[in-house]
């Protein structure tokens, strides 16, 4: 403390930089996507994702579907 009475304060700046976008984890590959579908399964019950994310999500899950049944075609 100074002879005054007061406290000294030292001004300090500095530039804090916030990242715009989150870090994406690896793609699941292989066998991976059947825990990580697991996963959202499990969400998708208990109920953490929002409601109004869920037609996007109803259209993105119809595209791999679509993809399986092409790719998995009975010969």
């Amino acid at each position: 403390m100074a002879t005054s009475g007061r406290a000294a304060v030292e001004v300090v700046e500095r530039v804090v930089v916030t990242p715009t976008t989150r870090p994406t984890a690896a793609t699941p590959r292989h066998g991976e996507w059947i825990p990580v579908l697991g996963e959202l399964t499990h969400q998708l019950d208990r109920g953490p994702l929002y409601d109004r994310d869920l037609p996007d999500l109803s259209r993105a899950l119809d595209g791999v579907l679509g993809a399986v049944r092409r790719r998995h075609r009975p010969r």
